[in-house]
C-alpha cells in the first residue's frame, strides 16, 4: 500500500514534475523560454554574467567531482567551447566543504571551459542552479541561444552531434541573431588602459574599439588586413630593453596599446588576441618564431610573425610588422620557421627547435595568456 505524500510535499513534487515535463518539451522542440540573466563568480574571482555573452551560444553544464558521466562528456564540452560562437560554463555542485576538489577534478579531467563556478549544494537556497533551472541528477545542462533564451534542457550525458544539428537548424531559421559581437570584455580593457595610462590609454582604447567595431562585419581577409594595418601603423617598433627595461617581455594587447611601442613578439600577440576578439578561431592562427633564412648560428636574432591558416594544408598568410603586405608564406623566402604555437598547442617546425631552447619561452606565453585574460581577452 502506498502512503500518500503530505499536501505540501505533494504540491512540490507536482511542480517539479511540471518543470521536468516543460524542460523535456523544450529539449524536443527548441521552444525558447525566457531565462534569468544569471550572474556568478568564477573560481578565479571573475564575474560571469549572461549579459557578457550577447550574440553567442552559452551552454551551462552542472557537474559534480564524483560524477563519472560528467567526465565522459568533457571532450564534447571542450569542442563546443573552442567554437567562436559558443561558450561553456561549468558549475560544480555537491562537492562538499573543500573547493580544492573542484580544481583537482578540472585538472584531472582536462576541462577547457570558458568559466568554472563553485555552485554549492543543490539544497542551498543560494545555489547557482537557482538562477538557471532544476538539477535532479548529474550531468545536467542548459543551452542558451544567442538571444539569451533557454532553448534546450539536457538531462544526462550531452550528445555533441545533436547539439550541433540543433544550432545549424536554429541558424537556418533565425539567421544571425544580431550584429556580430566582439568576443572580448572590452570594458575590462578600457578600465585597465584608463587606470594605467590615463588619457593616452583612453584614446588608445577608443581607436582600437572603433577599428574592431568596423571590422566585425567584414569578410575574413578584410578583417586580417584591418588588424594588421592598425597595429603596423599605430605601434612603434622597439626593443624590450628600451621599452620595458628588461631583455625579454611579452606585452599584452593592453600594454602594447598603452605604451605604443613593441617588438615583433608584441605586434604578433596584439594581432592574435584582437583577431580572436573578432571571432576568428584560434585554431586557424599560429604565432611563429622565425629566423633569417640561411642563418643557423645559436643565438641568432629571432622574430615573431602571425600566421593565418584558411584551411589545413593550405599555404598560410603571414602578418608581419616588418612587411606591410600580408603575403603567403611561400613568398616569404627570407624567413625560416623555428616553432609555432597558439593558446591550444605547440608545433616544432625544425628538429633543432628543442635543442636551441626556443620552446622554453612558452612559460612566458602562459603568463601572457593569464595577463591578457585579466584584460578581457580569451
Amino acid at each position: 500500500m502506498q502512503v500518500p505524500l503530505p499536501l505540501p510535499r505533494l504540491a512540490l513534487a507536482f511542480c517539479l514534475l511540471l518543470l521536468a515535463l516543460a524542460a523535456g518539451m523544450r529539449q524536443g522542440t527548441g521552444e525558447p523560454v525566457k531565462a534569468v540573466s544569471f550572474a556568478f563568480t568564477s573560481l578565479d574571482d571573475r564575474p560571469v554574467r549572461l549579459a557578457d555573452y550577447q550574440g553567442k551560444w552559452v551552454l551551462v553544464s552542472f557537474w559534480a567531482p564524483w560524477c563519472p558521466l560528467c567526465k565522459v562528456q568533457v571532450p564534447s564540452l571542450n569542442t563546443l567551447n573552442q567554437r567562436s560562437d559558443t561558450r561553456v560554463i561549468g558549475i560544480a555542485l555537491d562537492y562538499g566543504a573543500d573547493e580544492g576538489s573542484i580544481r583537482q577534478a578540472i585538472r584531472l579531467a582536462n576541462m577547457r571551459f570558458d568559466a568554472f563556478v563553485a555552485g554549492g549544494s543543490r539544497r542551498d537556497p543560494n545555489s547557482a542552479q537557482r538562477q538557471v533551472g532544476p538539477v535532479d541528477f548529474f550531468p545536467t545542462s542548459y543551452l542558451y541561444d544567442p538571444q539569451g533564451e533557454i532553448v534546450m534542457f539536457i538531462p544526462g550525458q550531452l550528445r555533441l552531434p545533436r547539439i550541433l544539428s540543433f544550432m545549424d537548424n536554429w541558424y537556418a531559421e533565425h539567421g544571425p541573431a544580431r550584429a556580430p559581437m566582439l568576443a572580448a570584455r572590452s570594458d575590462d580593457l578600457a578600465g585597465m588602459l584608463k587606470r594605467r595610462y590615463g588619457d593616452r590609454g583612453g584614446q588608445a582604447f577608443a581607436d582600437w574599439k572603433r577599428m574592431t567595431e568596423a571590422a566585425l562585419a567584414l569578410p575574413i581577409p578584410d578583417r586580417l588586413a584591418r588588424v594588421n594595418d592598425f597595429f603596423n601603423r599605430r605601434i612603434q617598433a622597439g626593443q624590450d630593453s628600451q621599452i620595458w627595461g628588461r631583455e625579454d617581455h611579452w606585452a599584452t594587447p593592453g600594454e602594447l596599446l598603452g605604451v605604443g611601442k613593441g617588438d615583433g613578439e608584441d605586434f604578433a600577440i596584439g594581432k592574435y588576441f584582437t583577431l580572436v576578439a573578432l571571432n576568428l578561431p584560434p585554431e586557424k592562427m599560429r604565432l611563429v618564431y622565425v629566423k633569417p633564412r640561411g642563418e643557423s648560428r645559436p643565438g641568432a636574432q629571432v622574430h615573431m610573425v602571425l600566421a593565418w591558416y584558411e584551411s589545413a594544408g593550405q599555404d598560410p598568410l603571414i602578418l608581419d610588422n616588418r612587411e606591410p603586405a600580408i603575403l603567403p608564406a611561400s613568398r616569404r623566402t627570407d624567413l625560416r620557421p623555428v616553432f609555432s604555437f597558439n593558446s591550444l598547442g605547440v608545433w616544432e617546425e625544425t628538429a633543432a627547435a628543442a635543442s636551441a631552447g626556443e620552446s622554453g619561452r612558452l612559460a612566458v606565453w602562459e603568463d601572457t595568456l593569464r595577463r591578457a585574460k585579466a584584460e578581457g581577452f580569451e
